[in-house]
């Protein structure tokens, strides 16, 4: 990786100087990402949503300040019966940046490859409302009856019920591709199809190059329908895991930090706030459940009581205090939104002695090794996982951490070999958020968990603006979970992030975002960021 940065120094010195040398703004922001996140594509990544801001664009967006939408592809919309029917307005005149003109096909098109059960995307449960998504995943219909296109300018799309959030919280994830690209590719050859390394969008930013595993860059769009952007370029500097991208941030060789698989260290917290040249965020809220997550289709797995002892045999409350050093709270259910969390849950307070008497009543076999991946590679996490494995150990669990980057991660849970990890999911702007991790034939991050309860309370929660009416919904969905323990859920988490100040734009929009905004493309303004004079 250094030897790569080493090599990569001199191409940016070229492109940072013949920035500068514009009196119009220019220059390169440079941005880390993550390994895996690119080759296997929007549809089965979480990480890669990233470039669904600068490249690829959603009908709308989640503003950075998570208080509401901002029209992206869709310039307006309207409901004419409360948030059953939905009808929207698209902006004229935009094209792909390989040219095409962009249309109402193309809408179509993407909501119905996000559903199709062929692609098998996890976000295609975001579309679960639109009428029609029950028939197209069992195979009696071959797209989503709800969604059509009115006229090359205007789309559609009709819901089972009425959800008046809908667009605030469930279309914000979906990305609209080119139909006249993808529409030529057979829905079970999308995932790691050749497009998502020389992507086609509509957005601030132009796909110029990738080279795997090491970096992309994206060029300025100067017909951006918002503006064009003050920025020449974006680097997406690629790295394995998180401390090269802190030793990065001190050498300013990358402006921002991914936020995904880890922030800043804790312990790392004191010396880059010594860094005049650095805004800290040191206890930016990440929104974010952590939990074991155990395949329910592995027979070792299925029964509950199972689930309960490894969640009895840790104590939380230590780590917490002690590796994490007080970095999170302490999670019973699958929220971290107070509101949605009844008060009378199990406690699940460290009892290694009603541990070992659940396993044995289980007949859980001590003599078989558990195969246990994480994806969080600073210090903090891999000391958590190794304290997980000692609390396991002294039950009579024995886990064998494996350190996996996302596509190595997605393979296996493709295959069908996962059998338990250390994970989070991203969800704090609200409890519907969680659906892809609990509702029934989510896949894969539902594991072979299906209580049709919770999914009716999943889908009654949307179906009201008012927040004591929702509560009343996510809260029974919390007791269940609490009970059936489809995840043991262990804490909610804080990230601390960091931001070079060379960046005019980049950390006073974060300072304003009240949380980590996972998996979704977030409208922040970029066509507006520019290198400080």
């Amino acid at each position: 990786m250094r030897r790569f940065l080493i090599s990569l120094l001199p191409a940016l010195a070229l492109m940072l100087a013949a920035g500068a040398a514009k009196a119009d703004g220019g220059g390169t922001f440079r941005s880390a990402m993550r390994t895996g996140c690119i080759e296997m594509g929007t549809l089965h990544t979480t990480c890669g949503h990233r470039l669904d801001e600068t490249v690829l664009q959603g009908l709308v967006h989640i503003k950075w300040t998570g208080d509401g939408v901002q029209p992206m592809l869709a310039e307006s919309w309207k409901t004419p019966d409360g948030g059953k029917t939905y009808v929207f307005s698209l902006r004229h005149g935009v094209k792909w940046h390989d040219g095409a003109p962009f249309t109402a096909k193309d809408v179509v098109f993407s909501l119905n490859l996000y559903a199709n059960p062929k692609v098998g995307s996890p976000w295609s449960q975001k579309l679960s409302a639109v009428t029609g998504y029950k028939a197209f995943q069992d195979g009696s219909a071959t797209s989503l009856a709800g969604v059509k296109a009115v006229d090359d300018a205007t789309v559609q799309i009709e819901l089972d019920s009425a959800k008046p959030l809908w667009i605030e919280l469930q279309l914000i994830a979906i990305s609209i591709f080119p139909e006249h690209i993808l529409g030529k590719v057979a829905p079970a050859d999308i995932k790691g199809n050749a497009f998502w390394v020389n992507r086609v969008g509509t957005g601030p930013f132009i796909w110029k190059k990738y080279e795997s595993d090491q970096y992309v860059e994206v060029d300025r769009n100067p017909d951006y329908f918002l503006g064009a952007p003050k920025l020449d370029r974006i680097i997406y500097q690629i790295y394995k895991d998180v401390p090269p991208i802190i030793a990065a941030l001190e050498t300013q060789e990358v402006d921002a930090m991914s936020y995904e698989g880890g922030g800043v260290p804790i312990s790392e917290l004191p010396r880059l706030q010594k860094l005049d040249y650095l805004t800290v965020l040191p206890k930016f809220s990440a929104g974010l459940p952590t939990y074991l997550q155990f395949n329910l289709e592995n027979k070792r797995f299925a029964d509950v009581r199972v689930r309960q002892a490894m969640l009895y045999a840790i104590d939380r409350k230590a780590i917490i205090e002690t590796v994490k050093q007080s970095a999170g709270e302490l999670l019973n259910t699958l929220f971290p939104q107070d509101w949605a969390r009844a008060k009378d849950l199990e406690p699940y307070d460290y009892n290694p002695d009603k541990a070992k008497q659940l396993l044995t009543d289980a007949g859980w076999d001590a003599s078989q090794p558990v195969d246990f991946i994480y994806y969080y590679s600073d210090q903090m996490n891999v000391d958590t996982v190794t304290a997980i494995q000692s609390y396991l150990a002294a039950v009579g669990v024995n886990i064998q951490p494996r350190l996996l980057d996302p596509a190595a991660i997605n393979q296996i849970y493709a295959d069908g070999s996962f059998q338990m990890g250390f994970f989070a999911q991203g969800m704090g702007l609200d409890p519907s958020l969680g659906s892809p991790l609990v509702v029934c034939g989510a896949k894969p991050l539902a594991m072979g968990y299906c209580n049709p309860k919770v999914d009716e309370l999943f889908n009654k929660g949307l179906e009201s603006n008012d927040r004591a009416a929702r509560a009343a919904s996510y809260q029974e969905a919390s007791r269940i979970l609490n009970q059936d323990l489809p995840k043991a859920w262990l804490w909610n988490e804080v990230r601390p992030l960091a931001f070079n100040n060379r960046i005019v734009g980049l950390a006073q929009h974060f300072k304003e975002q009240p949380l980590v905004i996972f998996n979704h493309p977030v409208y922040n303004e970029v066509e507006k960021w520019e290198v400080a004079k």
